[in-house]
């Protein structure tokens, strides 16, 4: 089943999501959200993203020559920030045709539990640690604008205007 995407001006968007109980049935959640995030040409998705406020993401990206990155993150946590900053360019589906340079660490270190529920803990770097960081942010209630400076937030005003009265089209379904 392929969810719609909220769009930026939904009031979900901008909640701290809720943790999973440890007894939620997850399974058909986390299919619906890679087939979602597929269907929409996406790298990630978090669950305010469909209009579920729960810490729940799915990432799937090709980061170099056959690797892949790839994962379900169940109450992720950021754990430590280190490395350099890293300037690169964002994008996200509940704000479409908006892209800007954003800053983050280079290297986060994490905890989150699998589908299985099982507990992980690990170290990110580069593009994974960026994504995760994007997406971990949606469970917080922030988006990759709120990290812009003035004067780029500013440019952006009439298209994100646009998004937040749905005049905006995509190829994939929205709220």
């Amino acid at each position: 089943m392929i969810y719609p995407i909220f769009l930026y001006g939904e009031k979900i968007l901008r909640d701290k999501a809720i943790d999973v109980n440890l007894h939620d049935r997850l399974t058909d959640v986390i299919s619906n959200m890679f087939e979602t995030m597929h269907n929409t040409d996406g790298i990630g998705l978090a669950a305010p993203q469909i209009g579920l406020s729960k810490k729940l993401i799915v990432i799937e990206k090709e980061i170099s020559d056959g690797e892949l990155f790839k994962g379900v993150f169940i109450n992720p946590k950021i754990i430590a920030y280190s490395g350099r900053n890293v300037v690169y360019s964002e994008g996200c589906l509940s704000l479409p045709g908006i892209s800007e340079n954003i800053i983050r660490p280079y290297t986060i270190e994490l905890e989150w539990l699998d589908e299985k529920l099982e507990l992980h803990h690990s170290f990110f770097h580069e593009i994974p640690a960026r994504i995760l960081q994007h997406e971990i942010d949606h469970l917080n209630g922030l988006l990759f604008i709120d990290k812009m400076n003035y004067v780029d937030k500013l440019t952006k005003f009439t298209k994100l205007e646009a998004i937040k009265n749905k005049k905006v089209t995509t190829t994939y379904p929205t709220v």
